[in-house]
């Protein structure tokens, strides 16, 4: 028996130092190494939600976008409640046009968390994204309500009142988000504004 339990801590500690080196490599953008310590990591602790997640980011980070939805949806088996997953998902969802789900998700985390300004950005889009125009607007102002710092969300709503051939909103809303250092914002401004 004490040698199955120095044996079972013998391959714990391993799988945890792989974790930590991985979270160096991940710290460092050493994506492609990260996501070899993960995955070592996860042959001893395959529901290690932090690897996972991780690795997962890893993936995103090195354009491998099929591999990172697989490991978030793996977390959403172990956590049906992980916010983190979640958001993810509606992020790649919407990057893949796929926008029903990206909505879904995204309402999955606003029940879980309705003060995620976060997840009513992502809502807000994936409404927009299919015309919902209105109910967008709201996302995007509930979005604002509980952070008015993302410069993107400024962005997106400028993005729908030109949309709506209201110059002078998205005008506002443009110049709030460049303010907040948006880039793309600023370029709008210059295109519409002036």
């Amino acid at each position: 028996m004490r040698m199955i339990i120095l044996l079972f801590l013998g391959l714990f500690s391993c799988s945890s130092n792989d974790s930590r080196m991985g979270d160096e490599m991940y710290s460092n953008k050493n994506y492609e190494e990260a996501i070899k310590l993960y995955t070592e990591s996860l042959k001893l602790r395959p529901n290690d939600i932090k690897s996972l997640f991780r690795r997962a980011r890893s993936y995103e980070e090195l354009g491998i976008y099929k591999k990172a939805v697989t490991d978030f949806k793996k977390i959403l088996e172990i956590d049906k409640e992980n916010i983190n997953a979640l958001l993810s998902l509606s992020v790649n969802s919407i990057r893949n046009k796929d926008y029903l789900s990206g909505e879904s998700y995204s309402k999955r985390a606003i029940k879980l968390n309705p003060d995620l300004d976060q997840a009513h950005f992502l809502l807000g889009r994936t409404l927009q994204y299919q015309g919902l125009f209105n109910d967008a607007m709201k996302s995007f102002k509930t979005s604002i309500s509980l952070n008015s710092n993302n410069s993107e969300t400024y962005y997106y709503m400028g993005l729908i009142y030109l949309k709506l051939d209201d110059s002078s909103n998205a005008c506002k809303n443009f110049k709030t988000s460049a303010s907040l250092k948006n880039a793309r914002a600023k370029n709008l401004i210059n295109k519409y504004c002036e």
